[in-house]
């Protein structure tokens, strides 16, 4: 009796795997794409937004929201041209305490758009947005184990909180879908 094809003993070859190339840690790849100037340039950005109703305070906050930071100019959405018109006289509160929250010159002009379509769409403070994913939806061991993972890769600690934050956020968005 003849043996079928798959009953057929194949002899076995010694396989190597070979690398062509060296193998290189996430943490390296990762590390150099977020030094990047642009990144960190957006990540400030996005922390002058968060940070909003601490930089203006809450009399401001319901009047005045910022959109966009684009050439060293803060542009800020205005809930009538009243509020843009006395905006004009706290320009330079304004701008000296976004330069002081970001450590650096940030902007150096704020340009005021009157907005009429309902009101102002604050955006959500960082600590409320932790308590919320950190409680509810990410747990605080997972989100130590995260802190120590990025710790390990990075060196700059401003850096560290702002991608800690970050994946504890696409986290609770994921969950939450």
């Amino acid at each position: 009796m003849a043996k079928k094809f798959w009953q057929a003993q194949v002899p076995a070859k010694k396989q190597t795997l070979r690398r062509k190339q060296k193998v290189v840690a996430v943490g390296e790849v990762v590390g150099g794409l977020l030094d990047t100037p642009q990144l960190r340039e957006r990540l400030l950005h996005e922390n002058i937004f968060r940070q909003w109703r601490k930089i203006v305070g809450g009399g401001l906050l319901d009047k005045c929201q910022p959109t966009r930071i684009k050439r060293n100019i803060l542009y800020l959405d205005v809930k009538n041209s009243s509020w843009a018109h006395q905006l004009i006289y706290l320009q330079e509160e304004i701008i000296s305490r976004v330069n002081a929250s970001a450590g650096r010159t940030l902007i150096s002009a704020i340009h005021c758009r009157v907005v009429k379509a309902g009101p102002l769409q604050a955006r959500e403070e960082p600590a409320a947005a932790e308590k919320l994913s950190s409680a509810a939806l990410v747990s605080e061991a997972e989100a130590l184990t995260w802190r120590r993972q990025t710790e390990a890769l990075v060196r700059d600690p401003e850096l560290i909180d702002i991608l800690c934050r970050m994946r504890c956020h696409c986290v609770a968005r994921q969950r939450l879908m």
